[in-house]
């Protein structure tokens, strides 16, 4: 076009010369005249040209717009039937354009949804934080995508995954947003599905572990209250006294062997209520004392030499002893269990104004390091424990004893080397009932131990 128009500004030009020319004589010379039909038909010739270049470029102009055409019908078409809702917005999110899915989205036709702002479809309360995302697609000018909760016409809000992306024109402005919506309402049903699916497995695989547990533990004190039973019913007729107050005394020890073990369970799983759990002044000296020769005459453990240090003023001290029972009994056994035979354990008790300090040391196997943030989990046990019993329970309980009492407890440990707890537990001067409530925690959906079993 612009070649067009010079040819037709260059003729112009020469015939107002040749004009000029022919105005300057009364009788034009001929080779004058010739001059001018030359440059009249070089002209003409020119505008031929020129004219011919103009139908092809407006050839090429329609070819070209018939594609143009073609793709916007196509677009059109896709637009129209993406089965996700699909919004063209101005700068400012008010709607431009919106396909079938989107009307169908937000229960409105389309002649209603153009001119809106889409923020009024978004559910009241997170429209400033809709509004935030907004400015923030304006400012950075790049995709984004996130969630919300969008309300459509006469319906409840659902929540939906949002996808942005900006127009911009040939300079780089900002000239609209593109929207893509999408209902996940499903998926997020499905996957509460799932995650209430796990839960109901992991509760169900823990009381399968339980009772497995449970059956374990009690096998032994049964058969044992089972052995003596037989014995003393076969033989009681010809058996002396003498030789039946073992038996005697191994029932008893059985029994009280599935006493403790109930209690331990009853303790953790939130059976006793915090009227129960009141302190009381005790000789913690004599208490623990107590305990280390019940329990060498309970389990009879084979031999273990024990270092047992009290300092401070330990004979009035203010705590609950049924939970110190749970922690002191199932440290002392765990020292027992993982301490070879003819090796020392020893056991320390440091009676302050405010706090009471047990430390147990054994030179026992030691924990791994990566054991040890597992090491109270409820059924955990040391990868390197091998085939020593034990139901992964007792460290569980001194947890859950030592929380009841606000207290702390910090592990020290070296594989081979033994290694040291140590408890710190508050005490008072006088009589004081707890308030912290037990929870159910060993039966229920575990909320300690989601996802950590191993």
């Amino acid at each position: 076009m612009e070649n067009f128009t010079g040819q037709i500004e260059q003729a112009r030009v020469r015939l107002e010369l040749m004009q000029q020319l022919a105005q300057e004589f009364s009788s034009p010379p001929p080779d004058l005249l010739e001059q001018v039909f030359g440059e009249l038909s070089t002209a003409l010739e020119e505008l031929h040209v020129a004219t011919e270049e103009i139908q092809e470029q407006n050839q090429q102009l329609l070819s070209t717009r018939e594609e143009v055409e073609i793709e916007r019908d196509r677009y059109q078409k896709l637009f129209e039937e993406a089965p996700d809702p699909y919004l063209v917005t101005n700068a400012v999110g008010v709607i431009e354009a919106a396909n079938a899915a989107a009307e169908e989205l937000f229960n409105l036709r389309r002649p209603f949804l153009i001119d809106k702002p889409l923020a009024v479809f978004v559910d009241l309360e997170e429209r400033s934080a809709f509004r935030s995302q907004l400015e923030q697609v304006r400012t950075v000018g790049t995709v984004r995508e996130w969630e919300v909760r969008m309300l459509p016409r006469d319906r409840e809000s659902f929540p939906a995954a949002i996808s942005v992306s900006p127009v911009h024109d040939l300079q780089g402005n900002l000239t609209g947003l593109r929207w893509l919506i999408r209902n996940i309402s499903d998926l997020k049903e499905a996957e509460k599905n799932r995650q209430e699916l796990a839960v109901q497995r992991e509760l169900h695989l823990i009381k399968s572990r339980f009772i497995q547990i449970l059956s374990q533990e009690f096998r032994t004190p049964l058969n044992t209250i089972h052995l003596c039973t037989q014995l003393l019913e076969r033989y009681s007729d010809g058996v002396k006294q003498s030789k039946r107050t073992p038996l005697f005394s191994k029932i008893r020890a059985s029994i009280k062997q599935i006493t403790l073990l109930l209690d331990d369970i009853l303790i953790f799983n939130g059976e006793q209520n915090c009227g129960s759990l009141q302190s009381s002044p005790i000789d913690i000296q004599k208490f623990c004392w107590k305990l280390i020769e019940e329990y060498k005459h309970l389990y009879s453990p084979g031999e273990r030499f024990i270092n047992f240090q009290v300092t401070g003023n330990c004979h009035s001290v203010f705590t609950n002893t049924k939970l110190l029972r749970h922690i002191f009994r199932n440290l002392l056994s765990n020292c027992f269990k993982f301490t070879p035979e003819f090796s020392q354990i020893n056991i320390s008790i440091q009676c302050e104004e405010t706090q009471l300090i047990l430390t147990f040391r054994d030179h026992g196997l030691g924990i791994p390091a990566e054991d040890i943030p597992s090491l109270f989990e409820i059924f955990y046990r040391g990868s390197n424990v091998g085939e020593l019993s034990g139901a992964g329970l007792g460290l569980a309980i001194v947890k859950k004893s030592v929380d009841l009492l606000r207290g702390a407890i910090a592990v020290e440990s070296t594989v081979g080397g033994g290694t040291t707890l140590t408890i710190t537990l508050p005490t008072t001067s006088t009589p004081k009932s707890l308030s912290l409530p037990l929870k159910n925690s060993l039966l229920s959906p575990v909320e300690e131990t989601s996802g950590r079993q191993k």
